[in-house]
């Protein structure tokens, strides 16, 4: 999938909408630089989890979680939408290289970029720490040793 960004991201966007046709009033008329966008984030999200530190990834999906919240107006709901337009985007485009391992790497991969997301906008929904109060360690999503098997598949 990684060598076909821009049929993904389209064949994403056509189920998409077709699923959930109340969610193009979100987008923009032109999508070629949403479609860009959705492609340089799920290409960061599959090169940067074959580390074993996540950490800035996992901090730029929280940031555009609540950005997704604050700016578009995105809701919890809207990520299963989300999730199975991707899966049958996947199927669509790897013909067929689809396989059920291809499927269950893609499934984890947006798992865990949705929850980091849905996390950034929920924690608009809480209070701000106060400042005396030291940072909690954020709690690991998805061991390393766990998710090196999975992205070596995600390359279709």
């Amino acid at each position: 999938m990684a060598d076909r960004p821009v049929r993904l991201a389209e064949e994403f966007y056509r189920e998409l909408f077709e699923m959930a046709p109340q969610l193009r009033a979100m987008f923009p008329a032109d999508m070629s630089g949403q479609m860009q966008k959705m492609t340089d984030t799920l290409l960061a999200a599959i090169s940067h989890l074959a580390e074993t530190d996540t950490a800035e990834l996992e901090a730029l999906l929280h940031r555009l979680g609540a950005d997704h919240r604050t700016r578009y107006g995105v809701e919890a709901e809207h990520y299963g939408y989300i999730g199975h337009a991707l899966t049958r985007a996947v199927r669509e485009v790897a013909g067929p290289q689809y396989t059920g391992s291809l499927s269950s790497s893609w499934i984890a991969l947006y798992q865990w970029v949705a929850a980091h997301m849905t996390a950034g906008a929920e924690s608009l929904d809480r209070p701000e720490p106060a400042a005396a109060a030291p940072p909690a360690e954020p709690e690991p999503s998805l061991p390393a040793q766990r998710a090196a098997p999975l992205w070596s598949r995600l390359r279709v």
